[in-house]
Order: C-alpha cells, then sequence, then structure tokens
C-alpha cells in the first residue's frame, strides 16, 4: 500500500478511536489532518473538541472518558505538561544557579508543578470515582414506595 494511503488509514483510525473517547497518540508524521506549521492549532483543536464532549457528557462514563484524557498517568495532559515544567525547571534552575543568579523563581516553577501533578492525581482519583458503575435514575413519575412500617412490637405478639 502507498505511503500517502498508510497516512490516511492511521490517521482515520486514530480519529475513530479518539470519537469513540479512545485516548490515541498518533505520530505526527502519519497525521494528514496536521498542518506543517500547525502544532499549536492542532493542539488547540484537540482541547476545543475535548471541551466540546465534556459539555455535551450525558454519563458518568462519558465525564470518566473526558477527565482521562486530561489526568491519566503518563498519557493525560497534565501529566505531559508536569513533564514538561520539570525539564523546563531543571535546565532553567540549573542555568541560574551556574550564573549565580537567584534561583527563586525557578523553586517556585518548580513548587506550582508539584502542585499540579498532585492535583493532576486528584483528578484521577476523580475520574476512578466517575467510572464507576452508578444505577440509572428512576424514571420520573415512577417511584419506588418506601417499605411498609413494621407493626408494633404489640401487634406482633397476637
Amino acid at each position: 500500500m502507498p505511503v500517502e494511503h498508510q497516512r490516511h488509514g492511521a490517521t482515520a483510525a486514530a480519529h475513530s478511536l479518539l470519537l469513540a473517547g479512545y485516548s490515541v497518540h498518533l505520530d505526527p508524521s502519519l497525521n494528514t489532518l496536521a498542518a506543517p506549521d500547525g502544532d499549536r492549532q492542532a493542539a488547540r483543536r484537540y482541547l476545543d473538541r475535548l471541551a466540546e464532549r465534556a459539555r455535551a457528557a450525558e454519563t458518568d462514563q462519558d465525564v470518566a472518558a473526558v477527565l482521562a484524557e486530561i489526568a491519566a498517568p503518563e498519557e493525560g495532559l497534565l501529566p505531559q505538561l508536569v513533564q514538561s515544567l520539570i525539564s523546563t525547571w531543571a535546565t532553567w534552575g540549573e542555568r541560574r544557579r551556574e550564573a549565580g543568579l537567584d534561583e527563586g523563581p525557578a523553586d517556585q516553577l518548580m513548587e506550582i508543578t508539584s502542585s499540579l501533578s498532585n492535583h493532576a492525581r486528584r483528578i484521577t482519583q476523580i475520574r476512578n470515582q466517575a467510572a464507576r458503575h452508578t444505577p440509572p435514575a428512576a424514571a420520573p413519575g415512577k417511584t419506588v414506595p418506601p417499605p411498609a412500617p413494621s407493626p408494633a412490637p404489640s401487634a406482633r405478639r397476637r
């Protein structure tokens, strides 16, 4: 199969999986939807679609799927952002230290990054709660009657 057909097939498969709620990483060289300089625009489109899915979520499982893309360990948006911030902190802090400059701003970045990482873990816990099976709500007008009160102890003895 020609390379261009393979790229279109990979892009279509990844897009279908994304629409089904799966987290997908497609090598940029295979993505036929990506513009050559469009990484930032593609990221914005992805976040816009994620927000649309969040607004359209009708079940806890729908919410869990969105939260999984945001905070899933290693593959989620927040953990990847945390890794980028850690890399920034490490190199920036080292440059400032070697230059004899105040490391305070780099240290603040690391504190904020640590907090963001903790929040990502908490979001994952919330996602796990949302993913648990919840019983469907009763249909309107069909309420279950409360159990009948048990007879008084003196009435039971008769």
